[in-house]
């Protein structure tokens, strides 16, 4: 005699964004953005202060009372010193860009291991025998009986231990 299954399904990306550990992190993730954010305005302001001072010397350059030989060079090391400061912003700008965008994976790939043990700890105090996921990236899943669901209660196992703020 066959032995009928027990199935249960889970929307991992909720169980995700329910997670504390994943909100906490998405919370620093968002303050490291605002922090490049500043930097890369304060960036561009000491740019356009550069910019500023190579279009003063461009019209003194023009005035042909003034001695140019001087002020020849002064605008030669403005153009470089605005060409490094642009420099500087690109790198920085790619550099932050990169490292938020790897540490948006790595979450992921940090907490999966505790949604794993969740949804093993429900799955048994609820005798089922397979859980699939049902997340809306997940094709596989077009229909699921609402009762199947134990999303919330594999969130509820995940911050059953949050610390309270």
């Amino acid at each position: 005699m066959v032995q009928a299954q027990t199935i249960g399904v889970v929307d991992v990306q909720k169980v995700f964004d329910g997670y504390h550990k994943v909100k906490d992190a998405r919370e620093r993730l968002e303050k490291s953005r605002k922090i490049a954010n500043e930097e890369i305005g304060i960036f561009r302001e000491e740019l356009g202060s550069i910019v500023k001072e190579l279009k003063e010397t461009e019209g003194k350059l023009k005035n042909p009372n003034i001695d140019s030989s001087t002020l020849r060079s002064k605008y030669q090391e403005q153009v470089k010193k605005a060409k490094e400061k642009q420099d500087d912003l690109i790198q920085y700008d790619k550099r932050t860009k990169a490292t938020i965008s790897q540490r948006q994976r790595n979450l992921l790939v940090e907490h999966i291991a505790d949604i794993r043990e969740a949804v093993d700890k429900v799955s048994t105090v609820k005798k089922l025998d397979l859980v699939i996921n049902s997340s809306e990236t997940q094709l596989g899943v077009f229909y699921v009986n609402p009762t199947l669901d134990v999303t919330l209660d594999v969130i509820a196992v995940l911050n059953s231990s949050a610390p309270n703020k």
